[in-house]
Parts: structure tokens; C-alpha cells; sequence
């Protein structure tokens, strides 16, 4: 399949669902320091996000190890990819909230259905929006602030895994 064809975009959201659902039950299947790296921990906001960030990232090696003779311009694949895997926490974290607004009291069943919704049309979202910037070339201090937000990004997943601050985004609301 190409990236270009109008399904791809439909494949790729329903792919990454897939492994966000295979990295949200992980941890509970294996538990290990080194999957709690990249796996939800508990049903805490932040966990979600890390999630998305991580599967995002997963599915970016996916992509470029199928479709690498195909790209043209690894850079921007690589810096719109990873731009893409910083904001990805933020379209489910707007969506999700989108249910708040329309029903108060807490329903189980509605909100694994809801929130399973939400992270399909939260991957469906960004794959268009990736589509739209997949040529963009970046300038190098915007590669860099990119590089840098991933970092920092990646050392709070793992510094918040270990060690959970007191704030609600933090909160496992099962526990």
C-alpha cells in the first residue's frame, strides 16, 4: 500500500489504536520496570498521554521500516513524525473532555466505549493532520525545539513512571 492512497490514512489510524491498545494492557500482561517504561501504569490521565506518545512513536518506526525506499526526505518524515508523536497526547487529551460537557455521573460501560471512540477519531486526526505535513521541511531551530520537547517529554514519562507527583492529571481515579 501507498501512503498517498486515500485508504492508507484509515489503515494507519486503526493501526495505531491497535497499539495503543496492545501498550495500555501491557504492563498489566508483563508487569516489568522495563515495559512500565513505555506502558500505562494505571488509568491516570498522564498514563493515557504517555501511551499516545509512545504508540505514536511505534508506529513511526513501523512506517518508515515499510515504506524507507518510498520516502524521499527522511528528515522531514522523521521531524513531522516526531512532531506529530508531541501533540498526539493533546488531540485525545480535547476529545476525551468532549464527554464531560455532555454527561456528569460516571458509566463504565459509556466511557470505555467513549474513550475508545475518542482515540480512534483522536488517530484518525492526526494522521491527517501528518498527511498535511509530511513535506514540510522544518527550520533547524525548529527541529531542535522539537528534538528538545521530545527529550524532555521522554525523561518526564520515565522520571512520572517511577515517581508520581501529587496532581490530578497524575490521579489513578480507580484507585
Amino acid at each position: 500500500m501507498d501512503r498517498d492512497n486515500k485508504y492508507y490514512i484509515y489503515i494507519r489510524s486503526f493501526l495505531l489504536l491497535v497499539i495503543f491498545l496492545i501498550l495500555h494492557y501491557l504492563y498489566r500482561w508483563f508487569p516489568s520496570i522495563v515495559i512500565s517504561l513505555f506502558s500505562g501504569i494505571n488509568e491516570s490521565v498522564y498514563q493515557h498521554l504517555k501511551l499516545a506518545f509512545y504508540s505514536y512513536l511505534i508506529l513511526t518506526i513501523i512506517e518508515f521500516t515499510v515504506f524507507r525506499k518510498k520516502i524521499d526526505n527522511k528528515k522531514t518524515f522523521f521531524f513531522s513524525h516526531i512532531f506529530s508523536a508531541i501533540i498526539f497526547p493533546w488531540f485525545i487529551f480535547i476529545l476525551f473532555l468532549i464527554a464531560a460537557m455532555f454527561y456528569g455521573e460516571r458509566n463504565f460501560i459509556v466511557e470505555i466505549i467513549h474513550a475508545n471512540i475518542v482515540i480512534y477519531l483522536s488517530t484518525l486526526s492526526i494522521s491527517l493532520f501528518e498527511y498535511e505535513i509530511k513535506d514540510v521541511e522544518f527550520s533547524k531551530r525548529v527541529n531542535g525545539l522539537i528534538l528538545l520537547l521530545s527529550v524532555i517529554l521522554v525523561i518526564e514519562f520515565t522520571v512520572f513512571t517511577f515517581n508520581l507527583p501529587w496532581h490530578d492529571i497524575f490521579a489513578n481515579p480507580y484507585a
